[in-house]
């Protein structure tokens, strides 16, 4: 009796504790963003297709990114479209759609598409770097910029905050524009700010 018990307890455990399958990557449309006042993209969070990654679209994106990096002022990010499985290059220059036109060819295990951006990789790494020096002015809010990031979805910078203010979202559009650079606002990102 108490053998069954246990081996039913411990059966419910795991089912609670396992929970349900992670939902699949569904085709989405094109998000909008939302907008501060300034005019700056507030991106969203990621949702759950950005958890898991199918082996041949990983494999396949990881050589795009690759190739990005090799011909980075030619390219910007390169994006791995889950919900399609699909692998996106982006062309900045006609050489680099060319080159992506001859990377595409390749015979890659998932499909490939060449869209046209006009932010290069090197330039958005080189704002990813330089977007520190925003927490470094010293001005209400500087102290929340917790992280930035490549948004391959939208050939962009994200930048995490832990809380925007009018003050920081003016110095990034002073700075960058309302298009290169959108901010993720989540006050769960964490006590560490760019500035540490």
């Amino acid at each position: 009796m108490s053998a069954r018990f246990f081996v039913i307890a411990m059966a419910t455990m795991v089912l609670f504790t396992v929970g349900p399958a992670e939902p699949a990557c569904q085709p989405r449309p094109p998000e909008s963003d939302a907008r501060h006042s300034s005019g700056l993209a507030l991106a969203p969070g990621r949702g759950p297709c950005h958890t898991s990654i199918d082996d041949r679209l990983g494999i396949a994106y990881d050589r795009a990114y690759r190739f990005a990096t090799e011909h980075a002022d030619d390219l910007g990010y390169p994006w791995d479209d889950r919900g399609n499985l699909t692998v996106v290059i982006s062309a900045v220059t006609a050489h680099g759609r060319e080159l992506s036109e001859q990377w595409s060819r390749l015979g890659w295990a998932v499909p490939v598409r060449i869209r046209a951006v006009t932010r290069s990789f090197a330039e958005l790494e080189q704002v990813k770097h330089d977007v520190i020096e925003i927490s470094r002015l010293r001005i209400p809010g500087s102290d929340d910029l917790r992280f930035s990031t490549g948004d391959a979805e939208h050939n962009r910078v994200i930048l995490g905050v832990h809380r925007l203010t009018d003050e920081i979202a003016a110095a990034i559009v002073a700075r960058y524009g309302t298009e290169v650079v959108a901010v993720q606002v989540d006050p769960a990102f964490g006590i560490f700010s760019l500035r540490d």
